[in-house]
C-alpha cells in the first residue's frame, strides 16, 4: 500500500485519515493495479498534500509528496507536469522553512524527496546547472539536518548527476554512501539502488574488471541474504537488464572504447531472438547489433512511441536524446543492409504516416537528437553533446565485426 507506514495515530484528524485509508485501499494489490487506479488515485493524493498543508499535518505532508512523486515517475504513469509542480511546491516550502518541526520519520522522505527532485531536473535542459547546483545545496542540507542512515540509498541520484557532468569527485562522494547503505527493507533495492548506480561509476572510471566482477557478483546473487529479496520484486534484477545498465552507461558517457569491449564478451546473450512486445529501445539497438533483427513490426511501432511521447512530451527530453540516437542507429544499420521502405507514422497525426526509405528514417531521428543535444549542451557546460552521438554511431563498427 502506497501509504502503509502512516497508522491512525500519525494522522491529526478523521477526515484526513479516511483519505489516506482510501489511498491504501486503491494499492492493495500488485503495481499493474496501483497503476490501472492511477486516475483517482492521483488526484486523491493531490488532495491529502492540501489538507495536510491546511492542517499542519507535516508528517502525512511530506510523506504523502514523496510517496506521490515517486508513483507519477512510474512509466506508466509519467505525469510529468505533476512532477514539475510538485518540485516547485518542495523549493517553496524549503525556502519557506515550512514544517521545520517535523519528526524523524517525514524528515527522511524531505531527503529522500530532495534526491529525487534533484535526479528528476538532471532531465531537463530547461532546468539550468545553476538550479541544479541549488537542488544539490539544498539535498546536502537537509541530508545533514534531517537525514538518517536509512537516507544513504538516496546517493543514488547524486551518481546521476555525477554521471551526467562526468564528475568523478561527487561520484567517489555518492560511492562511499552507498557503500553505507541498507536494503533490508522495499524502498531501496539492492539491483536498482546500488549494483546500477555501481555500474555507472566504474565505467565513469573506466575500471573494466571491477563492472564484470559485479555485473558477475549479482548475476549469480552472491550478495547478502537479506539482500536477496530484490530478485523476487524487481524486474530489472536480472542478467540482461544488467548488462543493458553497462553498455547504456557506455554509450552515455561517451566511451565506445569500453562499449566494444563488452560487448564483444557478451554479444551472444543479445543473438536470441526477442519475445513478447519490443519495449526497451537500448536493448533493441543491442540486439540488432548482434544481429537479431526479429521483431520488426513491434519495433517500428515502438520507435513511433518514442517519437509521440518525445513531442507529446510525456517523457523527458534526455530519454527521449538517447532514444533518437538509438534509432538513428538502428535504421543506419537497415540502410547500410540495403533494407527496403519502412511505415512509419513520425511527426504528427495519421496523415503523416508514409513510406520512408531507411536512411531517411535515420536521418529524422538524428536531426531530434541534434535538438535535444543542443538544449543539454546549452544548459550543461559538462554535457558535450558530440561525444555522446560519437559514441553511438561508432557502436556501428562492432557490429559488423559480429
Amino acid at each position: 500500500m502506497i501509504l502503509e507506514s502512516l497508522k491512525r495515530n500519525h494522522v491529526k484528524t478523521d477526515k484526513l485519515w479516511e483519505m489516506v485509508d482510501r489511498a491504501n485501499q486503491l494499492t492493495q494489490g500488485d503495481y499493474d493495479s496501483w497503476d490501472n487506479n492511477a486516475p483517482a488515485l492521483v488526484p486523491l493524493m493531490e488532495r491529502i498534500l492540501v489538507l495536510a498543508r491546511e492542517q499542519e499535518d507535516w508528517q502525512v505532508y511530506f510523506y504523502d509528496m514523496a510517496k506521490l512523486f515517486w508513483y507519477i515517475r512510474r512509466s506508466t504513469v509519467n505525469n510529468i507536469s505533476l512532477a514539475l509542480k510538485i518540485s516547485e511546491m518542495f523549493h517553496r516550502d524549503y525556502e519557506q522553512r515550512v514544517g521545520e518541526g517535523v519528526g524523524p520519520f517525514a524528515r527522511e522522505w524531505r531527503v529522500d524527496l530532495a534526491a529525487k527532485i534533484l535526479g528528476f531536473y538532471c532531465e531537463y535542459p530547461q532546468i539550468d546547472d545553476g538550479k541544479i547546483a541549488r537542488m544539490l545545496a539544498i539535498f546536502r542540507e537537509c541530508e545533514a539536518r534531517y537525514g538518517s542512515d536509512w537516507n544513504y540509498g538516496d546517493y543514488t541520484e547524486i551518481m546521476t548527476l555525477a554521471r551526467l557532468n562526468r564528475d568523478k569527485d561527487l561520484a567517489r562522494e555518492a560511492a562511499k554512501k552507498l557503500e553505507k547503505a541498507m536494503f533490508d527493507n522495499y524502498c531501496y533495492c539492492y539491483v536498482c539502488t546500488y549494483a546500477r548506480p555501481m555500474l555507472g561509476y566504474h565505467i565513469l572510471h573506466n575500471e573494466y574488471e571491477e563492472t564484470v566482477e559485479l555485473v558477475s557478483r549479482v548475476c549469480r546473487k552472491a550478495i547478502p541474504a537479506k539482500y536477496r529479496w530484490c530478485f523476487e520484486k524487481c524486474q530489472q534484477a536480472n542478467e540482461e537488464d544488467l548488462k543493458d545498465t553497462v553498455l547504456m552507461n557506455c554509450l552515455e558517457l561517451g566511451k565506445s572504447g569500453q562499449f566494444g569491449r563488452f560487448f564483444a564478451e557478451w554479444q551472444e546473450l543479445y543473438r536470441k531472438p526477442g519475445q513478447g512486445e519490443a519495449d526497451d529501445t537500448f536493448n533493441i539497438l543491442f540486439r540488432a547489433l548482434a544481429g537479431d533483427w526479429s521483431q520488426q513490426k513491434e519495433r517500428l511501432l515502438l520507435a513511433e512511441q518514442d517519437d509521440r511521447e518525445r513531442r507529446e512530451q510525456k517523457e523527458t527530453p534526455l530519454d527521449s536524446l538517447y532514444w533518437s540516437l538509438c534509432w538513428y542507429c538502428y535504421f543506419r544499420m537497415m540502410d547500410e543492409d540495403g533494407a527496403g521502405n519502412v511505415s512509419l507514422l513520425l511527426g504528427g497525426n495519421a496523415e503523416n504516416r508514409r513510406e520512408y526509405s531507411c536512411r531517411e528514417a535515420a536521418e529524422y531521428f538524428e536531426r531530434q537528437a541534434d535538438l535535444l543535444g543542443a538544449q543539454m549542451d546549452r544548459a550543461r557546460e559538462r554535457f558535450h553533446y558530440s561525444n555522446v552521438k560519437k559514441a553511438f554511431a561508432e557502436s556501428l563498427q562492432y557490429r559488423r565485426s559480429v
